[in-house]
């Protein structure tokens, strides 16, 4: 049943593709409070394709853009790209190992009266990019054990039957 739905969104996404479409964008990423009070992110790639790229971008809360248009300044962020892919996991949303060969922009914390956009790229599958946003705000009202994915909070439990609908 599983393998049915990757060969399904394979299909739509190659048809995507050979349409001329950019690749598919699914909420694969949830962003919550660690143990240790940092904000943390977790990358949940579709069964277990590879990662190939990372990025955590930011743009004032109150513009209508994205966080990766010209003429939007980093205050806070970082980007990141691999030889080989890595698989999903979870990391400070600040500090990402330093194998990573990691390139900041602005400060490395959570910025009031940003909105964060996480974003991970995958060749696999059909090639798509898994994603999330979110405020310090939207992290400040999670409950212990919530994350926030899909412009929502849920449980971790929820974000696993999130994941598995979205692939």
């Amino acid at each position: 049943m599983r393998r049915a739905g990757a060969r399904g969104t394979t299909a739509l996404v190659a048809a995507g593709v050979l349409a001329g479409c950019s690749p598919a964008q699914f909420s694969l990423v949830a962003a919550y409070n660690g143990d240790d009070g940092r904000p943390w992110i977790m990358l949940a790639p579709c069964g277990r394709n590879d990662i190939t790229s990372v990025r955590v971008l930011s743009r004032p809360t109150d513009r209508d853009r994205s966080p990766h248009a010209p003429g939007t300044e980093q205050e806070s962020g970082w980007r990141s790209g691999f030889d080989a892919g890595i698989g999903g996991g979870s990391l400070p949303l600040f500090e990402p190992p330093a194998s990573w060969r990691v390139q900041p922009d602005g400060e490395q914390r959570l910025l009031p009266g940003r909105t964060y956009h996480v974003e991970f790229y995958s060749p696999e599958d059909g090639a798509y990019y898994g994603q999330v946003y979110f405020t310090a705000e939207d992290l400040a009202g999670l409950e212990p054990g919530e994350v926030w994915a899909g412009d929502r909070s849920m449980t971790r439990g929820e974000f696993r039957e999130h994941r598995d609908h979205q692939c």
